[in-house]
This record gives C-alpha cells, sequence and structure tokens, in this order.
C-alpha cells in the first residue's frame, strides 16, 4: 500500500473518531477538542500540502466570509481600544476560540473532499448518534443510579421534574449545559430516525431503532420547549420526504411505528405530564398573557419576547458597525437598567441578535450566510437534501432561542455541520437515493 494510500486510511479512520468525539465529548470540552483538531490540520498540512492547498482554494469563498469577519472583528477591537480606556481589558478565548472555531473547522471539512463518500458518511452519522447516546445514558445513571430499574416510577419523575439534571457544571470535568445537551440530542434522534431507512440490515435497523426511542426518551426529559418544537418540525420534514419517496410497505411500517410510540411514550411521560410538562404549559400561557399586559418577567416566553424588544430599543448603538468586544459588557447593561425586570438575564438568548450586536451588520450576514448556504447550493445543484433540511430548522429554531452558536460546548459541533451541508449536500442527497452500498 502507497504512503497516500496510508494517508486516506489514517483520514477516514480519524473522521470516524472525530465523529464519536463530536457526539460524546465535543459538548464537555469544546475548547480541547479545537486543539485535537488543530494538531491533525498541522500533521495533514504537512504531508500533502498541495491537496490541503488545492481544497482551499476550492473553499475560498466560504472561508472567506469568515476570515472577513475575524478581520473586522480585530479591528473593531483595535480601533475601540485605541480611541477610549478599556472597560475590561481583552483576554485569551476573545479571539481564539473563534478563530479556531470559524476558520479550522471548515478547512477541516473541505479536507474531506477527495475521499468521502456515502458510505464513510453514514458510519459518521451513526457513530455520532451512538457517541450522543452514550454521553446521556451515563448522565442518566449518574443521576438516578440503579434506581432506574429497582424503582423506575420514582426515577422517571425525578428525570422530568430536574429536566435531566438541568445545567450541568463540572461534570466529567467540563460543563454540560442543558440547551447545547438538548440540541445534540434533537439532531441525533432524527439522524438515527433517518438512518433506519437507509440501512439495508434488520439487525442495524432494530438499533437504530432502539437508538431513536431512547434519544427521544431523553430529549422528553429534558422538557426544553424549543427542543422539542425543533424536533417535531424536522420529524415532519423527514417523514413528508419518507412518505413521498418511500413505498407502500415502509409508509405502512411508519404509521405503525407512529402509533406504537403513543403508548410507550405514555408509559414515560405520563406523570412528567402532570407534573413537569403541565408546570410548564401553564408558564407558556401566564407569559403570553403576560406579553399581551406588557410584562415580560418570567422563565420562558415572555423574558425572551423582551430580550429581543430590549435589544432593538438600542439598535442604534450596534445596527450598523457592531459592539465588538464591549458587546457582553453592553448587554449586561442594558438588561440591569430595564424597566422591565430582565436584569436576571446575562444575554440576549438569540445566536443571530448576539452577532449581529457583537459584529453589526457584518456578523448578522455571516451568520445568516451560514445557514442559507447550504440551501443556495442544494437549489443551485437541484439536490435537495431532506435531511439537511430537517437539521437546519431543527438548528435555527433552537439557535433563536439560545445562544447556541456563542458557546464552546455547541458552536464546534453546528459549525462542523453547516460546513458538510454545505460542500457535501451532494453526498447526503446520494443517501437518500440510496446510492451508499451501506454495509452497517
Amino acid at each position: 500500500m502507497s504512503v497516500m494510500n496510508l494517508v486516506v486510511k489514517f483520514q477516514q479512520y480519524f473522521f470516524q473518531l472525530v465523529a464519536f468525539l463530536l457526539g460524546s465529548l465535543a459538548p464537555l470540552y469544546g475548547n480541547v477538542f479545537n486543539f485535537v483538531l488543530l494538531v491533525f490540520m498541522m500533521v495533514l498540512f504537512g504531508i500533502n500540502r498541495k491537496e490541503m492547498l488545492q481544497n482551499l482554494r476550492h473553499a475560498r469563498g466560504y472561508i472567506g466570509i469568515n476570515v472577513a469577519f475575524l478581520i473586522y472583528f480585530s479591528l473593531h477591537t483595535l480601533v475601540v481600544l485605541l480611541k477610549e480606556e478599556a472597560i475590561t481589558p481583552p483576554s485569551f478565548g476573545t479571539f481564539e476560540v473563534l478563530l479556531l472555531n470559524f476558520i479550522l473547522v471548515p478547512i477541516y471539512v473541505v479536507s474531506l473532499k477527495e475521499w468521502l463518500t456515502p458510505r464513510l458518511l453514514i458510519c459518521f452519522l451513526f457513530l455520532f448518534c451512538t457517541g450522543c447516546l452514550l454521553l446521556n445514558m451515563y448522565v442518566i445513571f449518574d443521576l438516578v443510579g440503579i434506581s432506574l430499574f429497582t424503582d423506575t416510577s420514582c426515577a422517571i419523575n425525578f428525570l422530568y421534574t430536574n429536566r435531566l439534571g438541568g445545567n450541568k457544571l463540572g461534570f466529567l470535568g467540563g460543563n454540560l449545559y442543558l440547551e447545547p445537551q438538548t440540541l445534540y440530542i434533537a439532531l441525533t434522534a432524527l439522524i438515527s430516525y433517518f438512518l433506519i431507512f437507509t440501512c439495508r440490515y434488520k439487525g442495524v435497523k432494530v438499533l437504530l431503532g432502539v437508538m431513536f426511542l431512547l434519544l427521544t426518551i431523553f430529549l422528553s426529559f429534558t422538557v426544553t420547549k424549543a427542543g422539542i418544537l425543533a424536533f417535531i418540525l424536522g420529524f415532519g420534514i423527514m417523514n413528508f420526504y419518507l412518505f413521498k419517496h418511500s413505498s407502500f410497505r415502509v409508509r405502512s411500517a411508519i404509521l405503525i411505528g407512529i402509533v406504537l410510540l403513543v403508548p410507550v411514550f405514555g408509559i414515560f411521560v405520563f406523570d412528567g405530564l402532570k407534573g413537569k410538562y403541565e408546570e410548564r404549559a401553564e408558564e407558556v400561557v401566564r407569559e403570553i398573557e403576560n406579553v399581551k399586559r406588557g410584562i415580560y418577567e418570567g422563565g420562558t416566553i415572555a423574558p425572551r419576547i423582551g430580550l429581543i424588544r430590549e435589544s432593538f430599543m438600542h439598535v442604534d448603538e450596534f445596527g450598523v458597525w457592531g459592539l465588538g468586544i464591549y458587546a457582553k459588557h453592553r448587554v449586561n447593561n442594558w438588561l440591569q437598567s430595564s424597566e422591565d425586570g430582565l436584569g436576571a438575564f446575562t444575554n440576549v438568548h438569540n445566536s443571530f441578535i448576539h452577532y449581529w450586536i457583537q459584529g453589526g451588520i457584518l456578523g448578522l450576514a455571516m451568520i445568516v450566510f451560514l445557514f442559507c448556504a447550504p440551501f443556495y447550493r442544494m437549489f443551485r445543484t437541484r439536490r435537495i437534501s431532506w435531511l439537511i433540511c430537517a437539521l437546519l430548522v431543527v438548528m435555527f429554531v433552537m439557535n433563536n432561542t439560545c445562544i447556541l452558536l456563542a458557546l464552546n460546548n455547541s458552536r464546534l459541533m453546528i459549525l462542523f455541520l453547516l460546513g458538510m451541508f454545505y460542500f457535501y449536500g451532494d453526498v447526503f442527497w446520494q443517501l437518500e437515493r440510496g446510492d451508499s452500498s451501506m454495509c452497517l
């Protein structure tokens, strides 16, 4: 076997390792994962510099948008620091992590171009789901232990009441926040559902069915409205595609499966619906009424509407140029001085507004571009991947209720998938056409 073939094999194995780590450890140690990628890319660049440079030229437009934002962000910081006394001095992490995420991640994704096949992609998706499932199984056993088997009803009620443990600080040496965790679960649940209809072997289909069932149950434990709504929308898109392109036998199987899921979830979430879900539903109704009266206090819809309203009240301060490194400090000042009782919050809970406040028009344009670019590429090539559409909907909905694109626990994964969707939409399309020759 030639040296180049060995390099490709090594890249393929590393790609599959990345998939597993992306679902299992990246939610805990996002920054560490950055440096793992950095070391690998340095080695790869030293081994095969010519091919790497060719791939970078191929992706210069996509990566150039990110580079332009970071250059602007750096110049903005320099101008602000030269013009006025520093409110809070820049520290490690202000630029370095953004550079690693927005530049390094797409560069790595582009490096897959010469050898990524539908078969490897489906292995990547399977391992990504496996990593997420194992992480969340560990979380559950860490929370309830063997009581999950000895006193199942009490353990499940505990999981619903505590919303899967909420934000878990110092968990396994990292921080596992609930919103990013919910995003991972919603994405992998949809992917595992898709893989059921892609893989050919019955044993693997059963395994994927169990994986899908467990992940959806874990998602229900979070009692996160945005995550559950996003999953339902993505699930609807996937089933629209499956019903449109599948045989009568597959359509019947889907309907039977959905019907069977109802009593299963009735067993698991009945007490939760009486408890935490009922409480959250009443909270939503109450806060909708409060918003109508101009009251933005609460823990769900009302404060988020208030945060958006407060942001637009200050749009003249950030609308064009942004606030740069002082964005967080200024936002905190807005919320603390707000007459709507928003002083308990520290950010705008919306990724798009967050980058608009931070980077002005260019920051907002960059985030919109990252989400819209996969759709543009699919429509231009006329190869629509319904899996990509479903996953993009999940990410879009949840990024409108939380700054997931600003959190180390989720930003890398989101940018990784967005890059995959843009550069390899045709490979996803081939999977949906049954061209994967899968051996799973």
